[in-house]
């Protein structure tokens, strides 16, 4: 499926190969975090004593998606060749670039979510959208993405990956995962499809426990596998496999009484189903190995044992007792030889393919583009950055407008009430909410702000007082992990939903950026926008198309209106 090697490759693939000591061979094979280095990232004499004791294959640099971005492209960059310099074989540099390089990177760019391109339903975006990526990832370092998500949310209560996907069609999401992985792997960055078999039918969050895609096998392939083969077929370098069971390949394991099987542990599920029925025959990467999904399964000898036998090529952060484990694993014969020389020349192949075999001596990246204070060449940075706005603008959605109250007219709308839902428990909230706040004070109107709740009675007590308003917004944002296990609003956001039907004059407009299911929470919503992210630029034209100065563009990804029988039940009926 995938580009074949040149000659050149080849050999130098097949040389190394056989150059490699056993723990060399262990080390191609696990996955580094960078920022659990036990001493400063600048200490180059102790960077050559680790990897003399632990020659991994990658590490994984950056921010992470559940956390934030973090740090300087340049940092990253020089960071990156030392250790190519340092060490004997070269190395991949991961990151989560699920939104762009800046996802990861805080002085690169942040596109909108998955579920924002999703909404604007256009592959030449998707495909810029895997190119800008990759262009800036390069540039800082890095030449593996995790990412694209090519996860559904079939689940409008899943936790997990709410606008980390492409929508709830795989007739959506195939096509634009696809354009987003040839933009990446086109312009030097090797992507990472995730999470196999697929996200989005539990309720549940895998960081805590293992969770269950609990398809059919008939529905299975008519979603998430109609969306891996075409990644598959259109040549994706790695597939990251996910602490997700799938009953149905499991003889049923996953369902009531029965251990779930994560797909981490499954031969059948690794090896069985996507190398040998689907034809994948790029690099498998686990998961973390730190959550809660695969810490379940066992022992820790028995769990790393396990999710290497199944198929994994590269195992996400087992930390370096690692290697220990899989020397005494080979001599025991619990591993083979034969299986581990299988998957590291499958990564070899990839680092060929990215063209890490020709690295200079020092370690430098010449595939790179160069940077300047940080950023991408002046000219190329606007065009970035002018992308990044254009997916912005053409996102937004309308998702309810029954009584025609949008768009509103600048010329009436004086006076606004803005119903903070971003304090999810007492005492934490979300201040990058204050960025709607500030559009709206910037364009002149006088704010009312209403972040507490206690007694519910006050909204109403405001309009007994006679204060009147011209509009009042309902805006909700929760961040990934913002509440664990889920993305619905709760707490003091729960209570807002409370508060507002103590009112008599407030007909207030929803605006998510975050989940796009808030109508399943709040049915009495008249008016609803879908904004899909606090992205700077995706707030302030949010903004503008609330009082028409632009149109709405996005088509919903997902089925958000309510439907009768999605009442009190998790996941959605498939149509």
């Amino acid at each position: 499926m995938q580009k074949p090697l040149s000659k050149e490759e080849q050999e130098w693939v097949e040389g190394t190969l056989e150059a490699m000591s056993l723990r060399e061979l262990i080390g191609q094979t696990m996955q580094d975090h960078a920022g659990r280095l036990p001493f400063r990232g600048d200490d180059e004499a102790g960077l050559r004593r680790y990897l003399e004791q632990y020659p991994v294959g990658s590490f994984f640099i950056g921010g992470e998606v559940i956390q934030k971005a973090a740090g300087k492209a340049e940092d990253y960059r020089d960071w990156a060749g030392l250790l190519q310099g340092i060490s004997r074989f070269p190395l991949l540099f991961s990151g989560d670039l699920e939104f762009g390089a800046g996802s990861a990177v805080r002085s690169l760019t942040a596109f909108p979510p998955l579920l924002a391109l999703a909404a604007a339903d256009d592959e030449a975006l998707a495909y810029e959208y895997g190119k800008y990526t990759a262009l800036e990832g390069r540039a800082a370092g890095f030449t593996w993405a995790l990412a694209p998500g090519t996860d559904l949310l079939l689940n409008w209560m899943n936790p997990v990956i709410t606008t980390r996907c492409l929508g709830d069609e795989a007739g959506r999401a195939a096509p634009l995962a696809a354009a987003v992985m040839r933009g990446m792997q086109e312009h030097g960055l090797a992507a990472c499809a995730k999470h196999f078999p697929g996200d989005g039918v539990d309720y549940r969050d895998q960081h805590i426990i293992t969770t269950v895609n609990s398809l059919s096998e008939e529905e299975w392939f008519s979603t998430y596998g109609q969306v891996a083969q075409r990644m598959i077929n259109q040549g994706v370098m790695s597939y990251m496999t996910g602490h997700i069971a799938l009953p149905w390949i499991e003889d049923g394991a996953g369902g009531a009484g029965l251990k779930p099987i994560p797909a981490t542990v499954s031969e059948r599920i690794t090896t069985g189903l996507l190398r040998e029925r689907m034809g994948f025959d790029g690099v498998v990467l686990s998961d973390a190995l730190d959550m809660g999904g695969f810490l379940s399964w066992g022992d820790y000898a028995q769990r790393i044992i396990d999710c290497f036998n199944c198929g994994t090529d590269v195992l996400l952060w087992p930390g370096v007792r690692y290697f220990a484990l899989m020397e005494q694993a080979v001599e025991d014969g619990r591993v083979s030889r034969e299986r581990l020389k299988a998957s590291v020349r499958r990564i070899l192949e990839m680092k060929a393919r990215l063209g890490l075999h020709a690295a200079g001596a020092g370690g430098e990246n010449r595939r790179a583009m160069p940077l300047l204070d940080d950023k991408l060449p002046p000219a190329l940075d606007r065009q970035v950055r002018q992308f990044s706005r254009g997916l912005a603008a053409r996102c937004i959605t309308l998702v309810r407008n029954r009584t025609g109250q949008l768009p509103l007219n600048p010329q009436t709308v004086r006076r606004v009430l803005v119903i903070m839902m971003n304090k999810v428990t007492e005492g934490r909230r979300y201040e990058r909410m204050n960025l709607f706040v500030e559009q709206l004070k910037a364009r002149g109107l006088a704010v009312d702000i209403l972040d507490e709740f206690e007694p519910l009675t006050t909204l109403r007590q405001w309009e007994l007082s006679g204060v009147r308003w011209d509009a009042a917004f309902a805006p909700y944002f929760l961040p990934l992990h913002g509440m664990m296990n889920t993305a619905r609003p709760v707490g003091e956001a729960a209570k807002a939903i409370w508060a507002m039907q103590h009112a008599e004059t407030v007909r207030p407009i929803g605006i998510s950026f975050a989940t796009p299911y808030l109508l399943q929470d709040i049915p009495f919503l008249d008016t609803l926008v879908n904004a899909y992210s606090l992205h700077e630029d995706t707030v302030e034209l949010t903004v503008k198309a609330l009082f028409g100065e632009i149109p709405f563009q996005g088509s919903s990804p997902v089925r958000a209106e309510i439907q009768e029988d999605d009442y009190g039940s998790g996941r959605l009926q498939m149509s």
